[in-house]
């Protein structure tokens, strides 16, 4: 039904201030979704014409000279910095022409690196292009003001440490991954602190944490072990991101960091729960000395340190017994790591455990909050845990097949318990 706002008026049910403040509102929403619209066709379009002008290069490329060559590799380059140039003086304020010709001039630069490159013969690999296009690009993005430059970027940097990390035996550990992302983080922190532009305040937490999540693991070289402390830290940071004030205010946009933290965590916890990691440590006997030592200490230590003064920060601000089991099991691991990494049969009790806690704690908050979805991811923990314990151990399958009916009934019953009280309270 649509609203007539001069009758409303007419007939006393709204005043003409309410009337011009509803109109105000569904013009400002609508102007809003126009400019998204913009940004996105701008962004596509810079795309779709920088790869143009080099599908036309290349046709004709065999029969160009030397000379020739060498001046269409900078065409590109030289027009989207002119393009930029403008746009900073007579449009800084459109959005939509900034993310464009940041996205043109973003691609330009590793087109006019690669052409130059085969033009003059230069000899190198990938990681080395990615390492040169990223850091000549990193500029674009603040001069710019371009969120999603800002996102090809991160999405570079992390093709060049698993270029340089993984598959390349050139680069032992791409340290620069580190130093890039690091001075991409300051416009990162200005965009959450802007609040504005949600969608790519978002887009900007999912890359930011695969990227951290897939390069963390290009420091292991000896020690692996210990890598599973870093990333359990890790993963704690990212569920107690929340505890400071630039991300309180947008609490559904650290949604995508609460969701990699806990399901990093189990996920790190379900593969600890297996004997064969724990009996090859035993098996290794690594020197104290060996282990402070080693390279895959540096991320131990900074990532245990950082999530350690989030912790601190939470419990400033409200009780211990407030805060999230799954927030405190990098504490927990790190404890029976050095407590029973000798000790394999304890320390897989322990983890088991563990997650078994975890399970039922996260079941008792679900039905606390009256939460379907919170109760059935306790339930699923459990289930998973059944499973895994399915190939790890040497139980009947008249035992096996006992515990997966009652965990099947458990869900019926949690699922139809809480349908019922919901039911009873409306």
């Amino acid at each position: 039904m649509r609203i007539n706002l001069p009758e409303l008026i007419e007939e006393n049910v709204i005043t003409q201030q309410v009337a011009d403040n509803i109109s105000n509102f569904y013009s400002r929403k609508k102007e809003k979704g126009v400019n998204k619209l913009f940004v996105i066709f701008g962004v596509l379009g810079a795309l779709l014409v920088g790869l143009g002008i080099l599908l036309i290069i290349a046709h004709n490329w065999d029969t160009l000279t030397l000379n020739i060559k060498a001046i269409l590799a900078f065409v590109p380059l030289l027009v989207a910095q002119i393009l930029c140039g403008w746009l900073l003086v007579k449009k800084s304020d459109s959005m939509a022409w900034k993310e464009g010709a940041a996205t043109f001039l973003f691609i330009s630069v590793g087109a006019s690196i690669s052409l130059v490159s085969q033009i003059y013969h230069i000899s190198g690999d990938l990681s080395t292009f990615l390492l040169v296009w990223m850091s000549l690009s990193l500029p674009v993005i603040y001069l710019m003001n371009s969120s999603f430059a800002s996102l090809l970027y991160l999405i570079g940097i992390t093709c060049y440490s698993c270029e340089a990390g993984y598959w390349s035996n050139q680069i032992d550990q791409p340290y620069l991954y580190w130093i890039l992302l690091i001075l991409a983080i300051p416009y990162y922190l200005m965009l959450v602190k802007r609040n504005n532009e949600g969608n790519f305040v978002r887009f900007h937490n999912l890359l930011i944490v695969m990227s951290i999540v897939i390069s963390l693991g290009t420091v292991a070289k000896t020690n692996h072990e210990l890598m599973y402390i870093a990333y359990l830290s890790l993963f704690a940071i990212f569920l107690l991101i929340e505890g400071i004030p630039l991300f309180q205010k947008s609490k559904d946009r650290n949604l995508i960091f609460e969701i990699a933290g806990f399901s990093g965590s189990m996920i790190i916890l379900f593969i600890l729960s297996f004997s064969r990691f724990w009996n090859h440590l035993a098996i290794s006997h690594h020197a104290v000395d060996q282990l402070l030592f080693s390279r895959e200490m540096i991320p131990v230590l900074l990532t245990t340190l950082i999530a350690l003064v989030l912790l601190y920060k939470k419990i400033r601000t409200q009780a211990l017994s407030r805060i999230r089991p799954i927030g405190l099991v990098f504490l927990i691991y790190i404890l029976i790591y050095v407590a029973f990494g000798s000790m394999p049969s304890l320390a897989i009790i322990f983890i088991n455990t563990l997650i078994l806690f975890l399970g039922v704690s996260t079941i008792i908050i679900g039905l606390q909050l009256n939460h379907i979805g919170v109760l059935n991811l306790g339930l699923l923990i459990i289930t998973v845990l059944i499973i895994c314990r399915f190939f790890d151990t040497e139980l009947s399958f008249m035992l096996r097949g006992f515990l997966f009916i009652g965990v099947g009934i458990g869900f019926f019953l949690m699922n139809y318990r809480m349908l019922k009280s919901r039911k009873n309270e409306n």
